[in-house]
């Protein structure tokens, strides 16, 4: 979402209600808030992984070292987890997506983002995956430049 939202990309937005603020140096900018906020949370969550994994090594046919850690990061773990999930589907619920410019974008390649899937179909009609990659390679890199000579 948050590259979506990218001005030269703009193919789906969190909602921006009428009065919210954006960017504080660029007020044209609508700044995906949520989508920011959820990544953030994110790197909260994956720290607790850490102490998680360090309890395994237990003393003397399990000590209760790991008590302590657990009743930590197990509540918090859990709550911050719920907060993002309600987060996210608040966001979702309300996500203006922009099929139009998904497809101008998609069409800016001239089809190039097919390659991928013409290069797994010819080796089906007898051609080696070596060659495949060779014809698809020498056309993809032939519409790429016709795509920038304009």
């Amino acid at each position: 979402i948050r590259h979506f939202q990218r001005t030269e990309v703009y193919e789906a937005e969190e909602y921006f209600s009428v009065g919210q603020k954006g960017s504080s140096a660029m007020p044209h900018k609508r700044n995906p808030v949520l989508s920011e906020n959820i990544t953030g949370l994110c790197r909260v969550l994956r720290s607790f992984v850490t102490p998680a994994l360090e309890n395994v090594a237990l003393w003397h046919e399990r000590d209760i070292s790991h008590s302590s850690v657990e009743r930590f990061i197990l509540p918090d773990a859990f709550i911050t987890a719920d907060f993002m999930l309600m987060r996210l589907t608040n966001l979702i619920d309300k996500l203006l997506v922009y099929p139009e410019n998904m497809m101008k974008n998609l069409n800016l390649t001239g089809g190039l983002v097919f390659s991928g899937r013409v290069l797994l179909e010819l080796p089906f009609k007898g051609i080696s995956r070596e060659e495949a990659y060779k014809i698809v390679q020498r056309n993809a890199m032939k519409v790429w430049a016709d795509l920038q000579n304009g």
